[in-house]
């Protein structure tokens, strides 16, 4: 009965179990294998045996014992026949490892429910063998049936000019499932490799990478144009307006000041406040134009349904289309080119505006010298989160 314990405790395949022997204050079974002569893995002739030497393993843990190890012995072989020379390796045991599959997967299941320090000082073991132990097979506790209904994906600059890279996340739930280095059309299609079979609603901004990779990846799949992305083209504008009229100065407090009322709904604002803005526009024909434009945006993006979006959009583009402001007819061919996208960003309630958060994140991520492998980490570690897999 204690045999069969010890030979379910150790749970590999085709070993024998030798005996036990205690080094210091670590356990170690020796284990060995039934004679056998290891074929050549390139011409699968007969091999013969050049060095041995024995290997350990951490394999379990114990609450009285704490972690037990398996010794194996490791031997260098030759081919007779094309002269190849290699190492044996046994299933479930990285030669390059400390420890077997099996007792990682132990571990990062162990830190679930708590923190990874605290599995570390419980097996007192290097906090980072256990995080990179945790991350390897955290994956594996996840779903690998992904069918998001909505998703929303974004480009973000670590580095404008330099470094950029490209995150997918759930729309309703928030879970990122992937973020890849660069922008182009080929790391945006990557990026939407995982989500491309069930998602319904892709949300993005108006770059034409984007349109391409959504329409390659998810053909399927409705484009959803952010709001937030379309509002900015207004406000991009009224700040140029407001440098070239010089209103702000360059006063910190000033030009916030002066950017709230221009970009703010008037709803939002006092009556002397209103009033300042009216004054603001009788003095620059240019900011008038884009300020007027933006509020008859705002009136069509409170359409209640398919119909009356489509006519009022018709509407303030056969508006500004041809209007003397530059500024106002630069946006005007920008929109006119995506109507349908338009239409679906203002009838949809989904939006950016937790992408635009977990981007910031991952941008302090890599401003603080994390490289992608983190990145990726931190990625994975939301997921687990919103499945509610850690604590």
């Amino acid at each position: 009965m204690y045999a069969q314990f010890i030979k379910e405790l150790i749970d590999l395949p085709d070993v024998l179990i030798q005996k036990v022997r205690k080094e210091e204050e670590r356990w170690i079974f020796e284990l060995s294998l039934p004679e056998q002569c290891p074929l050549c893995p390139v011409c699968l002739k007969r091999t013969i045996k050049m060095t041995g030497k024995k290997k350990q393993w951490m394999h379990g843990y114990a609450q009285r014992i704490g972690i037990f190890w398996v010794e194996l012995p490791v031997e260098r072989r030759r081919c007779c026949t094309c002269g190849m020379t290699f190492s044996t390796s046994y299933p479930g045991i990285s030669p390059r490892s400390a420890a077997t599959d099996a007792f990682q997967q132990w571990v990062a299941q162990s830190c679930i429910g708590t923190s990874i320090q605290a599995v570390a000082r419980m097996l007192k073991l290097p906090y980072t063998t256990v995080e990179r132990w945790f991350y390897t097979h955290a994956p594996s506790f996840l779903s690998n049936d992904i069918q998001p209904k909505a998703v929303c994906v974004d480009e973000f600059a670590f580095r404008k000019g330099h470094d950029y890279g490209v995150a997918v996340m759930d729309a309703e739930t928030g879970e990122v499932y992937a973020v890849k280095a660069g922008k182009n059309e080929e790391a945006i299609g990557r990026v939407l490799a995982p989500v491309s079979g069930s998602v319904q609603y892709v949300v993005s901004d108006l770059a034409p990478a984007m349109k391409k990779a959504i329409q390659g990846g998810c053909p399927e799949a409705k484009h959803v144009v952010d709001y937030f992305h379309v509002i900015q083209l207004f406000t991009e504008a009224l700040d140029r307006c407001r440098q070239s009229f010089g209103k702000g100065n360059k006063k910190h407090g000033h030009v916030r000041y002066v950017c709230r009322l221009l970009t703010q709904c008037p709803e939002k604002l006092t009556e002397e406040e209103r009033q300042t803005v009216r004054e603001w526009q009788k003095e620059s024909d240019s900011l008038q134009a884009v300020y007027q434009s933006l509020q008859h945006f705002r009136y069509v993006s409170k359409s209640q349904s398919e119909r009356q979006a489509k006519r009022r959009l018709n509407a303030w583009v056969h508006r500004y289309l041809f209007c003397p402001c530059s500024a106002v007819r630069a946006i005007a061919k920008s929109l006119v080119k995506r109507t349908d996208e338009i239409i679906s960003c203002i009838l949809s309630p989904y939006s950016n505006g937790k992408m635009e958060g977990t981007n910031n994140k991952i941008k302090l991520m890599k401003r603080r010298g994390y490289g992608y492998r983190n990145i990726q980490r931190f990625a994975l570690r939301v997921r687990l989160e919103t499945a509610n897999i850690l604590s």
